[in-house]
């Protein structure tokens, strides 16, 4: 077994926790502003709605976090080269006129 293996299974435990948890932390906080607010009562809210609330903001957590990934790969395979190649030319041409500029002072 490698360094590495107990390093990834790490990353994924903490990475599922977050899955896990993150939409957890977004129903409470949108409970404790309802509660806030006035537009609810905690004690009008059974399990059922809770564990209801909860599903819902777990698979638009997945969605989101999916969404983000791909858009990510997206940009990193299409938009990516093309940016880093016209930095390319632009320090190329930046190259060039500094040494043309430096070729005219030491001709003077």
């Amino acid at each position: 077994m490698s360094s590495a293996d107990p390093q990834k299974w790490i990353v994924r435990l903490v990475i599922g926790l977050v899955v896990l948890f993150a939409p957890a932390l977004f129903v409470v906080a949108t409970l404790e502003f309802l509660i806030l607010s006035g537009d609810l009562a905690l004690n009008e809210i059974s399990l059922i709605e809770f564990l209801e609330l909860y599903l819902i903001d777990l698979v638009l957590f997945v969605v989101l976090g999916y969404g983000v990934y791909r858009l990510t790969f997206w940009l990193i395979e299409n938009q990516l080269p093309d940016a880093l190649d016209t930095i390319a030319e632009t320090e190329a041409a930046d190259a060039t006129d500094e040494s043309d500029a430096t070729e005219t002072r030491t001709e003077d």
